[in-house]
């Protein structure tokens, strides 16, 4: 099959970032023609023309290397840069030519060149979608929206689906406004300004997602609380967090799964299955990104 987009990212990368075209190639042979498929869609719906796909390519890469020096920096001393959220929104979330121009751009690529984002989104689809699609009320809350990723894909997989996102940076919510959008899903859902913790909602709803938000946190219990009172009794949450993954806004380190699990049950979820994927294979004993995905009651 012939996936035109994907074949442009590749030539793109081809040109300002060579050594990530492997990531293209390794990934399409790995996972095939249901990966390549789900990202050419993305591609062509979200960097139509060669303007935003060349800006898109040049943010990823820019945000890649930026994670692979971190990483080096955290191979050697084991801890994050020490950073207070007050300090990570201010550098980050309301940065806009950060956040639109790298932070964005990088954060949507990464779901389908990095292999273990991937296998998060394939865990969804597995343990996640179904419950969602056979329900009588197919609605749910994203918390902490990002790029709009995960929020639309609910959406576009299960049409009869509704959807609430929350975060508290402009640009992220303007991007997610943009995504729902490009896949015509609009309708369907409404994002709002609004920090749960300290703004907490008065509903609940059946379904409740919050990809990787709980390491970019100073303390990630209370968040977890306020998405356990956001949930209705027997409903269903898809919760994420990285793992040993130094990033320009993770706060709170994480070491392996069982830590967040064990932070889960404080607050009082229920453990259905979890799924844990690395990066890549270390070539000693040196800690490796990682993304913990959690299902949980």
């Amino acid at each position: 099959m012939s996936y035109p987009m994907v074949d442009r990212i590749r030539l793109e990368m081809g040109k300002t970032f060579p050594f990530f075209v492997d990531q293209v190639d390794r990934n399409l042979g790995q996972f095939g023609d249901e990966w390549a498929k789900e990202f050419d869609t993305l591609l062509a719906n979200m960097f139509p023309d060669d303007i935003s796909l060349v800006q898109a390519v040049r943010g990823y890469g820019e945000f890649a290397i930026d994670g692979m020096r971190l990483m080096k920096r955290f191979e050697k001393e084991h801890i994050y840069v020490a950073k207070t959220y007050a300090q990570a929104s201010t550098e980050v979330y309301h940065n806009e030519e950060y956040m639109v121009n790298l932070y964005l751009p990088g954060i949507l690529l990464s779901n389908y060149l990095w292999p273990h984002h991937y296998r998060q989104i394939q865990f969804l689809k597995s343990c996640f979608l179904h419950d969602l699609r056979n329900s009588q009320e197919p609605f749910f809350y994203d918390v902490g929206v990002g790029t709009g990723f995960y929020s639309r894909y609910l959406l576009e997989s299960v049409p009869g689906a509704r959807g609430v996102g929350f975060d508290i940076s402009d640009h992220s919510i303007q991007y997610a406004q943009k995504q729902v959008e490009a896949y015509n899903c609009q309708s369907r859902y409404q994002i709002l300004k609004q920090n749960v913790v300290t703004e907490p909602i008065t509903g609940s709803a059946p379904f409740l997602i919050s990809v990787e938000v709980l390491e970019h946190l100073e303390e990630p219990l209370p968040f977890l609380k306020a998405l356990r009172r956001m949930l209705q009794p027997g409903g269903k949450a898809f919760i994420t967090a990285a793992i040993t993954a130094p990033n320009a806004d993770h706060i709170y380190l994480y070491r392996n799964a069982e830590e967040v699990l064990v932070q889960l049950r404080e607050a009082g979820f229920e453990l259905e299955q979890f799924v844990c994927a690395a990066a890549y294979v270390p070539k000693h004993n040196e800690p490796v990104p990682q993304i913990a995905a959690y299902i949980v009651r």
